[in-house]
This record gives structure tokens, C-alpha cells and sequence, in this order.
């Protein structure tokens, strides 16, 4: 009997976590356009010399974490997309 109550409630959990972070990622995602309008425009604001600095030092995923702490509205995919075409 509980095993069926057990796993009923973290499916509801699951689903919550699920819904709650799909939200989050619009979110970002709306604040991003809002803030830079287009990949192009977040590409001007970024310190691409600090940025280039922090992947010589400590590698991609460094840079990446250092770009998302300046800039927190911006996905991880347009934080990665920034470091792999920042010139080596």
C-alpha cells in the first residue's frame, strides 16, 4: 500500500521539478532576447579578452561558467556557442 503512494507522490515530484525548470528556461530564455535581442548583440557586451583569459587558464568549461556569471540571463547554449567561437 504505500509503495503505491511512495511512488505516486515522486512521479507528482518529478513532474513538478520538470514544469518548474521548462519554466525557468523560458524565462532565461525571454530575458535573454529582451536584454541583447540577438546572439550578435550579447557578443558585443561579453569581455571576450577576460573570457579568452579564463579559457587559457582553466579550459572551455571555465569560460563558459565565467560568461554565465557575467551575463545570467543567458542559456548555457548561448554561453557555450560563445566560447567555441571565441578565436584560440
Amino acid at each position: 500500500m504505500f509503495g503505491g503512494i511512495a511512488g505516486f507522490i515522486a512521479v507528482g515530484i518529478a513532474i513538478a521539478i520538470g514544469v518548474a525548470g521548462e519554466r525557468a528556461a523560458k524565462k532565461r530564455k525571454k530575458a535573454f532576447w529582451d536584454t541583447y535581442g540577438s546572439f550578435e548583440g550579447f557578443c558585443d557586451q561579453v569581455d571576450a579578452e577576460r573570457v579568452q583569459g579564463v579559457r587559457r587558464a582553466s579550459g572551455d568549461i571555465a569560460a563558459v561558467k565565467a560568461v554565465r556569471g557575467d551575463h545570467p540571463h543567458v542559456p548555457l547554449v548561448m554561453a557555450k556557442r560563445y566560447v567555441d567561437e571565441l578565436p584560440s
